[in-house]
């Protein structure tokens, strides 16, 4: 489990454990194989719970998130490994008929420090598919419905879809051919007939971008992308999206001072690292 999920469960859990009363408290706790104590100063119910479940194992975690409701039961402890690493995952919900386009999509997407899921290639032959893709959708952050004539009649793009409004994350529609329908509808959409795979990742970046609960971790990978940079080219693209985000804090500009330092690719990289000074200047006390 990535430690960011980590924290999330452990910080939900010690907020709904809370409720209970010390005796239910404990008694969940060891049933779920949890450490518990006796003795305890340290402070109130939720600085208690935090303490017992820091060093706790992910699958007894896991399941006790999901025993509250707080975690969805496709979840896994297992860190899928078709994700790219430190980037925004993104389930692209596509028609089989659509595959090519769709491969192209994820690879523009990378570009904006997304990185796609593609059921028909990110999936190994020898592993089972229904499984992996309740991987995806479980560990997903956001999903893109390539809205194609069938899509509606698709009882699996119905349910990945359906499976992203349950755990109330990002959506976005892209007609290719089908208007949005149902609970789609209410969703923000593209009009994808006629737009290259270029065209429509750099749509999908500008949507995402402002949205609080996806955009700051689209702000993150493409800071380490920009650190990890290995050409002048690069570096300029990463530097100009990176300065459209409203989430950057300062610790990025920290992340991003020190990499002017490291990366010769950004400080020989004309512009760049005046931009970079210019971004750490709106943190400055």
């Amino acid at each position: 489990m990535h430690p960011s999920e980590r924290i999330k469960h452990i910080k939900d859990i010690s907020i709904e454990l809370a409720k209970e009363d010390w005796a239910l408290l404990d008694l969940t706790l060891k049933q779920f194989g949890l450490p518990w104590s006796e003795q305890w100063n340290g402070g109130d119910k939720e600085h208690y719970i935090i303490e017992m479940l820091s060093d706790s194992k992910d699958e007894a975690l896991l399941e006790l998130a999901k025993h509250l409701g707080l975690a969805s039961q496709l979840e896994s402890p297992v860190e899928p490994d078709f994700w790219e690493t430190d980037e925004v995952r993104i389930f692209l919900s596509h028609l089989a008929i659509n595959k090519v386009e769709t491969s192209k999509l994820k690879e523009h997407l990378e570009y904006y420090g997304m990185s796609a899921f593609v059921a028909h290639e990110d999936i190994e032959p020898t592993k089972q598919w229904q499984a992996e893709i309740e991987s995806a959708l479980a560990s997903m952050d956001g999903l893109v419905a390539l809205l194609a004539p069938g899509f509606k009649e698709s009882n699996w793009c119905d349910q990945e879809v359906g499976v992203a409004i349950g755990r109330k994350l990002p959506i976005l529609a892209i007609r290719q051919g089908l208007d949005p329908y149902g609970f789609i509808g209410k969703y923000q959409a593209l009009q994808g007939v006629g737009k290259s795979a270029s065209e429509l990742a750099n749509e999908i970046f500008e949507l995402f971008l402002p949205m609080p609960n996806i955009g700051a971790k689209i702000t993150g990978s493409l800071v380490n992308k920009l650190v990890n940079s290995q050409s002048f080219e690069q570096s300029k693209r990463l530097i100009g999206l990176i300065r459209k985000s409203t989430y950057l804090t300062s610790k990025h500009a920290a992340v991003l001072n020190e990499a002017i330092e490291n990366n010769e690719q950004i400080s020989h990289s004309w512009g760049v690292p005046e931009q970079i000074k210019q971004i750490a200047k709106q943190f400055e006390s």
